[in-house]
Formats: structure tokens, C-alpha cells, sequence
């Protein structure tokens, strides 16, 4: 349902392992950033999952996370385990 609605990525500081491998399996981006709790509701934001970054361009502070590991990335590019039909 969040990626139906247009969602490309959710950041947070951790998240459900659960959680975390369906966003992954249905190809939306989970980033976890201990930065998160400082990017607030209307900011602008963008995620880079080569670097590892969360840039907050309403601030233009950039937080880091662990880069995705390259099969992990290929699924979220894909679309999800189903090519983006999920």
C-alpha cells in the first residue's frame, strides 16, 4: 500500500526485520539512519543507495546509512522478487 501510493523510499532510525524484508521483497527502498528523527514532515529528500546518504534538501544536511549490499539493491531496482508487479 505505501508504494501504491507513490513512495519511493521510508527512513527511519530501525525498522521490523519483518517489515524491512517485505518493503525489500515488493522493491520499496528501506533505509535505516540514525539521522532520521531530524527530517520532519514536508521535507524534501533524497536517497542515494550506492553512497549510502540521505541528503534533507530542505536543510541540506546529508546523513549516511550502510550502503545496500548489490543483490539487495538489484531487487529494489527490479521492482521487488516479481519485477515490480507486487
Amino acid at each position: 500500500m505505501i508504494k501504491a501510493c507513490g513512495v519511493k523510499a521510508v527512513i527511519a532510525k530501525s525498522f521490523a526485520r519483518i517489515f524491512y524484508r517485505n518493503a525489500i521483497n515488493i522493491g520499496l527502498a528501506i533505509v535505516e539512519c540514525q539521522g532520521a528523527d531530524e527530517i520532519r514532515s514536508g521535507d524534501e529528500v533524497a536517497v542515494d543507495l550506492d553512497k549510502g546518504e540521505v541528503k534533507n534538501l530542505t536543510t541540506g544536511k546529508t546523513y549516511s546509512f550502510p550502503p545496500y549490499p548489490d543483490e539487495i539493491k538489484k531487487i529494489v531496482e527490479r521492482g521487488g522478487l516479481l519485477g515490480g508487479n507486487a
